[in-house]
């Protein structure tokens, strides 16, 4: 809907007198989505048949019509002045930046430039191998692209900062000074780390025009650092050569009192609204953040039914990315797989540790203190014709908002201990000798192993424990009851106590 009929529409909607004038400007709100929505089918149809057409004309184009083509065509395709000089340009540093890679030279590639791809059928090889390379499983998270990334070249520190709370107003009487209502802000240091790559192509691949050449090159490094990257935005510990994640964030901008962590048991289904809602100050309910998971967490929202079984939640997938909401409507969010988070769903995930992350992602700083650089040696597999990349690039990272993100910590709820049985020796006659076993002990619940001990005083100076049983430790004389109180701790230090007597008879009874 272009700007003019939808200013129309909305002064239509505006000055509408009655119900029937409006159900009349639905219909035709109806009748122009459903318009729009065969307009875009049809451009994705067009789209798709362009597409069809042009890998059939790829095809079959030979392999040296490739080569003598490859990027050159490009220049030849009738550009406005501008766009086709900036083409040139591109062009010429990718030429250069090949030719450079070839000759064993160092290269600087911005950490923000995106690699170029390389077409298939790039790779001159004989006929009988196959002439594209099939890339493995996506192993590089978006999340990197997500954060706010700055380029800081020759920058060695960068510290942040960030505003915790504001004054609030106040009453007062004539002649009195007026509330301090100053902003209370803080900051935090982006630590430095230096992220490094190693990569091996073999000397075939350096027969690839110089474009494509660097273009494999320098998408394979920094792929490995940025796989490395999206680890540590979520786990770094912000010690030597490691930024600072958002599992660990400083407490300045993450305090774990302020309610930046919440506990959850498992995934059910309040799991979404808990994460949500928790998210944000008092006064507000904040819009739709991101969510930050491990893949096991999405295989797990997607199995929750309700009562009726019905399933619970709605997951769109894309790739990577893509939304989470509840199928009857309500919260949805958007949400980026990550394999450094931990899974809420997994069982040997221990207790008290991180697993999902929500909040704007925007609100992670990562600063770039230099740009990509990539050396090449031929020395170290020469004999198998192989090629060795290394790359480095240097990085800060830092939460950059208060209580910028929601940590969804795994609680582990510990079962109690349901019941501690003490059962006495049946004949016991006076005199007992020490070691004399006077009962047995079992217990049911909690989590072994369990550890017994004797209340102190009273009768139970008198005996001890040995393993599970109740035994001697003074000799006994005489005749008479005995009353004992012991008390179990399993591993989680859970505990009770069972009280018994124990009944002593005097000798030839």
């Amino acid at each position: 809907m272009n700007d003019k009929k939808k200013k129309e529409l909305l002064e239509k909607i505006e000055n509408a007198k009655d119900m029937e004038e409006l159900r009349s400007l639905q219909s035709e709100l109806d009748s122009i989505k459903e318009e729009e929505k065969k307009a875009e089918e049809e451009k994705k149809k067009i789209e798709e048949e362009r597409s069809i057409l042009r890998k059939n004309a790829e095809e079959i184009e030979t392999t040296n019509d490739i080569e003598k083509r490859n990027l050159i065509e490009a220049n030849k395709i009738e550009k406005p002045g501008e766009e086709r000089k900036r083409l040139e340009e591109n062009n010429k540093v990718l030429e250069e930046r090949g030719q450079d890679l070839k000759d064993g030279k160092l290269i600087k590639v911005d950490y923000e430039d995106r690699a170029v791809t390389i077409s298939s059928g790039s790779v001159l090889v004989e006929k009988k191998y196959k002439r594209d390379i099939d890339e493995s499983f996506q192993r590089v998270s978006a999340l990197v692209d997500r954060t706010n990334s700055i380029q800081l070249d020759g920058g060695d520190s960068y510290s942040v900062s960030f505003e915790k709370s504001y004054g609030e107003g106040d009453g007062k009487n004539e002649g009195e000074e007026y509330a301090d209502v100053e902003p209370v802000t803080d900051y935090v240091d982006t630590g430095r780390a230096k992220i490094t790559a190693y990569t091996e192509i073999t000397k075939e691949l350096a027969k690839l025009p110089n474009a494509n050449y660097q273009a494999l090159v320098v998408k394979r490094v920094r792929d490995a650092i940025r796989k490395k990257l999206g680890k540590q935005i979520i786990t770094g510990t912000g010690t030597a050569n490691t930024i600072k994640g958002i599992y660990n964030a400083d407490e300045k901008v993450l305090p774990k009192s302020a309610g930046a962590d919440i506990e959850l048991t498992n995934i059910d289904e309040d799991t979404l609204n808990k994460i949500v809602f928790a998210y944000g100050g008092d006064e507000s309910i904040e819009d739709e953040q991101e969510l930050v998971l491990n893949k096991r967490d999405i295989e797990a929202f997607s199995k929750i039914k309700d009562a009726s079984g019905r399933f619970v939640y709605k997951i769109a997938r894309n790739g990577q990315t893509g939304k989470i909401g509840y199928s009857q409507g309500g919260v949805e969010v958007p949400y980026t797989i990550n394999s450094a988070c931990k899974a809420l769903s997994d069982s040997t995930t221990g207790n008290g540790e991180f697993t999902m992350v929500y909040g704007a992602l925007s609100s992670y700083e990562l600063p770039i203190f230099s740009p990509l650089e990539i050396e090449e040696s031929r020395d170290y597999q020469f004999k198998k014709g192989i090629i060795a990349y290394r790359g480095d690039v240097i990085v800060g990272g830092t939460v950059s908002k208060y209580k910028g993100f929601v940590r969804i910590k795994k609680k582990i709820v510990k079962p109690e201990i349901s019941n501690l049985t003490v059962t006495p020796v049946s004949g016991l006659k006076a005199p007992l000798e020490v070691e004399t076993k006077i009962a047995d002990l079992n217990t049911i619940g909690g989590e072994g192993p369990y550890t017994y001990s004797l209340k102190s005083g009273g009768d139970n100076t008198v005996f001890k424990i040995d393993q599970s049983t109740v035994k001697v430790k003074t000799k006994i004389e005489t005749e008479g009851t005995k009353n004992i109180t012991v008390i179990v701790t399993d591993k989680n230090k859970k505990t009770k106590e069972q009280n018994a007597k124990i009944v002593i008879s005097a000798a030839g009874v």
